[in-house]
């Protein structure tokens, strides 16, 4: 498989679930066009649409009707190589929040990572994050209870 073909879906893909939606997308829209009727008819958001114009003519023209099935094969078995940083958040990040993630993280780590996203609500005040199979908080939640002595100390001082 062609490195190109990974980066150019990676190119402004920033988390896992983007990757397997866009792949799947991808995959459905070559196999209609190849297939016909053969390809699932899936019902694409503008977003989607948008994405799928948005990639170069030379990137399509590297798909066959003979090799559109090992090229996705192949891309999936590339894409299972992926380093992931998982990001526990408190809120749902919007697209342009999640852009700016991404851009920092690849920056930051790797260049051809994506980002999984969870929702952690017992965060406060930052975020926690896994890379390679360590988790690191960041959040005030680590403080607070490292703290935590201290504190109820202050607040009986204070109800005094």
């Amino acid at each position: 498989m062609d490195q190109d073909t990974l980066n150019t879906i990676l190119k402004d893909t920033f988390t896992l679930a983007h990757f397997k939606h866009r792949l799947h997308i991808l995959k459905a829209n070559l196999l209609k066009t190849f297939f016909g009727s053969e390809g699932e008819n899936l019902p694409l958001s503008p977003q989607d649409l948008s994405w799928l114009k948005s990639l170069p003519l030379l990137f399509y023209e590297k798909f066959t009707r003979e090799n559109v099935y090992k090229i996705f094969s192949d891309l999936e078995q590339e894409s299972n190589k992926l380093a992931i940083l998982t990001i526990y958040l408190t809120f749902e990040p919007d697209d342009a929040t999640i852009n700016r993630i991404g851009l920092f993280s690849r920056k930051t780590f790797s260049s051809s990572m994506l980002l999984d996203i969870k929702l952690d609500l017992s965060l406060i005040a930052g975020t926690a994050l896994s890379w390679k199979g360590i988790l690191r908080d960041y959040s005030l939640r680590v403080k607070i209870k490292e703290r935590k002595g201290e504190i109820l100390e202050n607040f009986k001082r204070f109800l005094r």
